[in-house]
């Protein structure tokens, strides 16, 4: 059997167009992963969380932070808000590797059955890493379950609602 092999003698002028085609083409291929690229970096830039925090000096000596801007989302008498809270002295968990100075909570509230429950926490090291992150919303519980916690008298959340309804420097009722 005989192979035959054919060879292309390009001139400089030949070479040139191919060589200058190729280019062009590797040169929209990356303005193409370029463009691409920017537009997965901003989306993500744009998913990062901004938050206005406020402090609550509550009636028991504790001290925490609510996120003011997620009030914005406040829809009828259900609403999500996260609470920041420190650790002094850190705290230890179970499956968590490393100190908890701080932890950041985004709680789901209904107002009319005064209850509530926890769609992601998030917790951190001193140096303000996050060490630890549990997202409860994925898939989104349903309806019946979102609220399983009673908020109780003098917890975080009793605090945090007197701060939000509660007449302003006058003791408010018991909840339950």
């Amino acid at each position: 059997m005989v192979t035959e092999f054919e060879f292309y003698i390009f001139d400089s002028e030949g070479f040139n167009y191919l060589f200058n085609k190729e280019l062009k083409e590797v040169s929209v291929m990356l303005k193409t992963i370029l463009f691409f690229i920017i537009c997965y970096i901003s989306i993500n830039a744009q998913q990062e969380e901004q938050h206005v925090w406020k402090v609550i000096n509550a009636d028991d000596g504790s001290k925490f932070w609510y996120d003011a801007s997620s009030l914005d989302t406040t829809k009828g008498d259900r609403f999500n808000i996260w609470i920041l809270e420190t650790n002094q002295p850190p705290k230890n968990y179970e499956g968590i590797e490393g100190d908890v100075f701080r932890s950041k909570t985004l709680y789901t509230i209904n107002l009319t059955t005064v209850k509530y429950g926890i769609l992601k926490i998030r917790y951190y090291n001193l140096s303000n890493q996050e060490i630890f992150s549990f997202d409860y919303d994925k898939p989104m519980p349903p309806e019946s379950i979102r609220y399983p916690y009673p908020i109780t008298d003098n917890s975080l959340l009793f605090f945090l609602l007197k701060e939000l309804y509660g007449p302003k420097d006058a003791q408010i009722q018991k909840m339950n």
